[in-house]
């Protein structure tokens, strides 16, 4: 789906779901791991929302808030420390929940704000699992370079 459908979709219905790839927000969601369920923007998005925006390439990407603004937002995924500059009218909605396997979670739900307030909180840990993670990434496409796909990998199919 590019940019123009999400955004057409969620004008005319309402509600989008989906299932968001790479790894900026991990580790709250997962690359194709949660499809995520996305609301039509009714009001300012507050700190730790999760904004669903185009940006000015026409990239359409799901981050969260780290602090909202009068013109618009200051953004950033879980897994990365880049902050970035979102204007009001390019936000076009805002995670209202995800499915972990067949559970819903409501971003409302406490364990899940409990988790993401302190996964912000606690920056040097933070640091720190990101470093492991993505040389863990590394150290997989590597060796999936090298001993080509494995059985597990078979029957994905790419995005």
């Amino acid at each position: 789906m590019n940019s123009n459908s999400y955004k057409t979709e969620i004008e005319k219905t309402g509600v989008i779901g989906f299932v968001p790839s790479g790894n900026s927000m991990w580790p709250i969601l997962k690359n194709r791991g949660q499809s995520v369920i996305v609301v039509k923007k009714t009001e300012k998005l507050k700190k730790y929302d999760a904004a669903l925006y185009i940006r000015k390439d026409g990239t359409t990407v799901l981050h969260r808030v780290m602090e909202p603004t009068d013109y618009g937002y200051i953004i950033c995924g879980d897994s990365q420390f880049t902050l970035e500059k979102v204007y009001e009218d390019q936000v076009i909605g805002v995670m209202k929940g995800f499915y972990q396997g067949k559970k819903y979670i409501e971003c409302t739900d406490k364990k899940y704000v409990k988790r993401v307030e302190n996964w912000y909180k606690r920056k040097t840990l933070r640091k720190i699992r990101l470093k492991f993670f993505f040389l863990r990434v590394r150290v997989v496409n590597k060796l999936k370079k090298i001993f080509g796909k494995t059985k597990k990998d078979s029957g994905k199919i790419n995005g």
